[in-house]
């Protein structure tokens, strides 16, 4: 049987987990538990057996193109993502950080589960990371999952509980492509819209390509909000003090910019894209229609 890959669904995800005697409010600071993450779920299918990967990561391009290169890694060896697999995960890893992320977001992370088996993290993992996937396996994390392993994840009974789970991206492959619904957090709400790659002539569409690009829109779309911050910023403090942003970090923004825009403008001179009902306006000129 063919290998495959099923519908991936990328998920932002937070739960906080408070003392349950805690007088105060309900925020983030005061959790005695903060889990945070971008968590994808991506079911592998080869000779009748699905195995269950799932990602996680700080910020949703890193996420995006880690599982990208586990889906290219699976799809070349059925057996790669195994525990005994020569695969070198930390080398996938490195493969996907650029040079601004190394530099100026020293915080990413990310790490990667089948079938609720830790196979690899970046950094230390938080336990209670590992005890979610071992009890989900790739299944929804759901509010009432969480409260009934709290006595678990914080080792107090008395517990309250803010659970938030949306979906980012869901990508899957279709008889003529990859289509993939991306929604956005923009100036805090939600803008939905979706692309739609053909298969190139007696070819099937790579989904992980999908995936970069995927990775690329979101990443463009959070330099230019950074872009934004800073310029407002700047304007803010021109006569009093500049703000935390050095030069360097400046320089860099716009030299990402300038690569990741150029990644997506190769995207589409190489592949047949449409969107619906819109192409995003951040995208460069001449790529929006």
């Amino acid at each position: 049987m063919a290998q495959d890959v099923g519908t991936l669904t990328l998920y932002r995800e937070k739960s906080l987990f408070f003392d349950g005697a805690h007088p105060g409010p309900d925020l983030e600071p005061f959790a005695r538990l903060a889990i945070r993450a971008n968590r994808i779920v991506c079911p592998l299918n080869a000779d009748g057996r699905v195995r269950q990967l799932v990602v996680r990561g700080y910020n949703i391009p890193t996420t995006l193109r880690f599982a990208g290169r586990l889906v290219d890694a699976f799809k070349a060896d059925r057996m790669a993502l195994d525990g005994d697999s020569a695969l070198d995960w930390q080398t996938v890893y490195d493969t996907v950080l650029s040079d601004y992320e190394r530099t100026f977001v020293p915080s990413t992370w990310v790490s990667a589960y089948v079938d609720g088996e830790r196979r690899f993290s970046s950094r230390t993992v938080e336990p209670a990371l590992d005890l979610l996937e071992a009890e989900t396996k790739g299944d929804e994390i759901t509010e009432a999952l969480l409260k009934r392993l709290a006595p678990k994840l914080v080792d107090v009974r008395q517990t309250r509980l803010r659970h938030d789970s949306r979906a980012a991206v869901v990508m899957n492959e279709t008889s003529d492509g990859v289509r993939c619904a991306v929604i956005e957090r923009r100036r805090g709400k939600d803008a939905a819209f979706s692309f739609n790659v053909q298969n190139p002539p007696k070819k099937r569409m790579r989904m992980s390509a999908a995936l970069f690009m995927a990775a690329d829109l979101f990443e463009m779309q959070n330099l230019y909000a950074l872009a934004e911050r800073l310029a407002r910023a700047l304007a803010a403090t021109a006569n009093t003090h500049p703000p935390e942003v050095s030069l360097e970090q400046v320089e860099a923004i716009n030299t990402r910019n300038l690569q990741v825009s150029a990644l997506i403008k190769a995207f589409h001179e190489s592949h047949s894209v449409r969107y619906r009902p819109s192409a995003p306006t951040y995208l460069p000129l001449g790529l929006r229609a």
